[in-house]
């Protein structure tokens, strides 16, 4: 027993190490299976790090990428292109043109501030691009209306908030508002045409006339402005003296010792034709038909002098849409002439003539604007230039004017006005024929109701058919309504007699 107790007093260390072995070679395999199974797993979220979350990363930051360069190149283009200046001419259209504060050069002053800028250049953006959409009925602003018909569209709305927002910061970091910037913003709210829009208006366009020279260009159109606000108000008087304040142009300096008259600058020719027409249309429209007499004739006379100038042999086309605005401007104060002297001396036969004479003529504008054609003083006075007699809402201006920076929205206008000025024509000789049929014996009568059914469709037509194509071309929809009643009750009346 004793050997055997010195046999296990010699074992005992022995076995402690290989336990002790087994348990380092144990803890070692553990350790290495951890190391694998960290070495696994780290491969594991490697691989789906790999497949699941770096490409949502890679095309988020292709998705930035491409939005901060397209937000860049768009900024880009709206300020170098979009906005863009049209090139100065003796006609003098560029003074119709928008100024976003960069003037002659275009685009928006730096001196502004980045946020200014960028505000400025999204009311552009807004008002050129997003026009056609419709505002969906709720106003968010006393500026904004909420009419059957729609009123005025999103892309102004947009932008008048943009330029109010601009003015309210610049106000805020006691920086001044560029003029430019008071006139865009009223020439949005015009389009508004909210009381609070116009009231708003017609206090900027204040602020603005204080700050014009007087006798200038400038104070004259803002003097006119002001007179169309008043009109639109129902301040009848105000809206005349502003008119007549705006016929005081004062020589212009084109050289040391040398000056123009305003009769001989082709900007102001356009603008004093345009204070005549108002006139004319005020005082008729107010029954003062004497001094409505006295306008047109003042007026007729000093286009007619602007027209003895011949044009161009090979006439630019500034100065060929200087002849047609001419022209045009001449064809309504003759067509409101004509309702002044049935007016006065109820004079059917020669007034049913100049009304065939004004629809033709305005025939005639419209087909030139559509054809970049020039169009004389004496093929616009010819019977023999009778113009396309058929009408269509979409009728497309000459890209002659359309491609052209300055008078792109100039062109635009004429060939509204000039529609406007057909289907007033047409119109005014319907209503007229349809008045003398109940005069008439019953065969006359059914004639002249038949004549006035034609030239209410025809007027009807020039309008833009629908009050959508009509507010497209800036007739007002209760002129279609008024129009689809007329064709609606003849119709009816001529269906009657048939049966």
């Amino acid at each position: 027993m004793l050997r055997s107790a010195a046999l296990l007093r010699q074992l005992r260390p022995k076995f402690q190490h290989a336990r002790t072995q087994q348990r380092r070679t144990i803890i070692n395999q553990s350790s290495g299976l951890q190391r694998a199974v960290r070495a696994q797993m780290g491969q594991d979220l490697r691989r789906v790090g790999t497949l699941v979350i770096l490409p949502p990363l890679i095309a988020l930051t292709y998705i930035t990428a491409f939005t901060i360069a397209g937000f860049t190149g768009l900024q880009i283009w709206l300020e170098h292109v979009g906005m863009a200046a049209g090139d100065a001419t003796p006609w003098g259209w560029e003074a119709d043109s928008e100024d976003w504060t960069g003037g002659s050069r275009g685009g928006t002053d730096p001196t502004l501030g980045v946020l200014p800028r960028f505000a400025l250049r999204s009311a552009w953006f807004f008002q050129h691009w997003i026009g056609e959409i419709p505002s969906s009925g709720r106003s968010e602003s006393p500026y904004f209306p909420t009419t059957l018909f729609g009123g005025a569209d999103r892309g102004n709305q947009l932008a008048e908030q943009q330029i109010m927002w601009a003015m309210q910061y610049l106000v805020k970091v006691q920086k001044p508002i560029p003029p430019a910037v008071l006139l865009r913003h009223e020439e949005i709210l015009e389009k508004l045409g909210t009381p609070a829009a116009l009231n708003k208006a017609w206090n900027e366009c204040l602020m603005l006339l204080s700050q014009a020279p007087r006798g200038s260009l400038e104070a004259a159109k803002l003097s006119l402005k002001l007179g169309n606000l008043a009109a639109r108000r129902g301040l009848d008087d105000g809206a005349i003296r502003l008119w007549e304040e705006a016929l005081k142009l004062t020589p212009s300096s084109i050289s040391p010792g040398m000056t123009q008259t305003p009769t001989e600058i082709p900007v102001q020719q356009r603008h004093l034709a345009d204070v005549y027409v108002q006139l004319s249309s005020i005082y008729a429209s107010n029954e003062n038909m004497g001094a409505a007499r006295v306008i047109q004739s003042r007026g007729s006379d000093l286009i007619a002098s602007f027209l003895d100038a011949p044009p161009s042999e090979s006439p630019s086309p500034e100065e060929r849409l200087h002849y047609l605005y001419l022209l045009h401007r001449q064809g309504v104060l003759s067509l409101q002439h004509a309702e002044v002297e049935l007016t006065m001396n109820s004079d059917t036969s020669s007034t049913l003539e100049i009304f065939r004479k004004a629809a033709r003529r305005a025939r005639v504008i419209v087909d030139a604007l559509g054809t970049g054609a020039m169009v004389s003083k004496e093929d616009f006075f010819s019977p023999s230039k009778m113009g396309n007699s058929e009408a269509t809402a979409g009728t497309p201006i000459s890209r002659t004017y359309s491609e052209s920076k300055t008078l792109r929205i100039p062109g635009a206008a004429l060939l509204r006005d000039a529609r406007r000025t057909a289907m007033q024509a047409h119109l005014l000789e319907g209503a007229l024929l349809e008045g003398m049929a109940t005069a008439m014996e019953q065969k006359e009568q059914d004639e002249s109701i038949r004549a006035a059914l034609q030239l209410y469709q025809a007027a009807l037509a020039w309008a833009g058919t629908t009050v959508q194509q009509g507010k497209n071309l800036g007739i007002p929809p209760s002129d279609i309504v008024d129009i689809q009643k007329r064709v609606d009750r003849l119709q009816a009346h001529i269906a009657l007699q048939a049966s």
